[in-house]
């Protein structure tokens, strides 16, 4: 009887060094996982850092092209009032050219000033002065016309001048547009392809944690069964010694 309690625990030996030695296999292994998986989560940090960086430059590019667009619409704006401004002067001019006078105005500048120096050199009658002065009332009130309408030309001229300088500004501002816009996708596709390497790193990452989460399991089994067959040979070693 005696003999074969003996063979038991030889028997439970070499099975309790088997199971160390799977057991320390799998704690290497397990350490290869963790390792593994460790190393890939410091890439995906520095993935994730770059990302972040992907953005924020994409982001502001999305803010200045944002800003843009709204100088942008200001000055078209701008340009719209301008037109109706020069639509109006336009009226104006067409119903000032209404009341044209039928003489031209170097005929009335002419005769203004002729009649102005005869005021001014010639010894005359009070009463064929004020007649004179009368005239040149008149005719000046004639050459209002005149410069009502180059007043008017002259606005339509400035308003034009600064139209086309909007018009160049619109340009700019566009051309700007797209080129930020292009380098704000170009960071936007970047930052697209970084997320896909993240995701798979992940999955690599998830599939090492459960590779090491399987041998932990099968090294957790492995120790309560270590723990069982200690115990059985503790218990066969206690009846061995009260039976001698």
């Amino acid at each position: 009887m005696s003999k074969a309690l003996e063979q038991r625990i030889e028997e439970l030996y070499r099975k309790l060094h088997l199971l160390r030695a799977e057991r320390d296999g799998l704690n290497k292994e397990a350490q290869r996982w963790a390792e593994k998986r460790d190393h890939i989560h410091e890439e995906l940090r520095d993935l994730r850092s770059k990302i972040r960086s992907l953005k924020q430059k994409r982001d502001a590019l999305n803010e200045e092209v944002k800003h843009l667009k709204s100088l942008r619409e200001a000055i078209l704006r701008r340009k719209k009032e301008i037109l109706e401004e020069i639509s109006k002067l336009r009226q104006e001019k067409n119903r000032i050219d209404a009341e044209k006078p039928s003489r031209s105005r170097s005929y009335l500048g002419n005769e203004i000033a002729r009649i102005e120096w005869k005021i001014q050199t010639e010894p005359l009658p009070l009463d064929v002065e004020r007649q004179l002065i009368d005239q040149v009332k008149a005719l000046e009130i004639q050459m209002e016309f005149y410069r009502k309408i180059e007043n008017i030309k002259n606005k339509i001229a400035e308003l034009r001048r600064e139209a086309d300088r909007l018009k160049a500004d619109t340009r700019s501002y566009h051309s700007r547009i797209l080129e930020i816009a292009a380098q704000s996708q170009e960071f936007h596709m970047k930052m697209l392809k970084k997320i896909e390497e993240a995701k798979e790193l992940k999955v690599k990452a998830d599939e090492m944690h459960q590779r090491y989460t399987k041998n932990k399991d099968k090294i957790r089994a492995i120790s309560l069964e270590l723990k069982k067959i200690l115990a059985e040979i503790q218990s066969i070693r206690d009846l061995l010694e009260e039976r001698e």
